[in-house]
């Protein structure tokens, strides 16, 4: 005969602190998995710090570091003697007390130097680093090329209402304004 307050299927014993137990673990597994990604990530190269100081004085704009990374290895797979050059550029800035590109961009010698600093400025406008069919993407929503205008243009993308925006209710066509 079944109890009001036991609430036994076979040898299964359901008590409300084992109920709050195993919510309990459940939110806490799904907090822990959802934060656990951002320490799996494995350390950035040594580059990473110099470049992300060259990229902060080249282009004038919050610049994330996730998108930095994936930069990064392409530009040390496509670069050799990645760091030094970087380490030269700087101290061409460091030399010219430079807090922003047009400090120092003009006393860049022509040559290896300069077409890293483009390729660096071009690949974080562009989220690749040639301007070729074939090029390898590291950022599309993220290319600052679309966050000039993105008060007023959304970013192209199959969504109406921007990449990675499934979710968003897209803006009404109807009732069409009259002029």
């Amino acid at each position: 005969m079944l109890q009001s307050d036991d609430l036994s299927i076979g040898k299964v014993q359901l008590s409300r602190r084992k109920v709050l137990l195993s919510g309990a673990v459940i939110i806490a597994s799904g907090l822990v998995t959802s934060v656990l990604p951002s320490f799996a990530v494995a350390p950035p190269s040594p580059t990473f710090s110099p470049f992300m100081q060259l990229s902060r004085l080249l282009v004038n704009h919050q610049l994330d570091d996730a998108v930095g990374q994936r930069m990064l290895t392409l530009l040390e797979s496509e670069e050799s003697g990645l760091l030094e050059k970087l380490n030269q550029l700087l101290a061409i800035a460091r030399a010219n007390k430079a807090s922003i590109v047009e400090d120092f961009f003009q006393a860049i010698p022509q040559g290896a130097l300069q077409a890293l600093a483009h390729k660096i400025i071009f690949g974080w406008y562009t989220g690749s680093l040639t301007p070729v069919r074939t090029a390898k993407t590291f950022a599309y929503e993220q290319a600052l090329t679309w966050h000039t205008t993105l008060d007023v243009i959304t970013i192209p993308s199959y969504g109406i209402s921007g990449p990675n925006n499934w979710q968003r209710a897209n803006t009404p066509v109807l009732p069409v304004p009259q002029f």
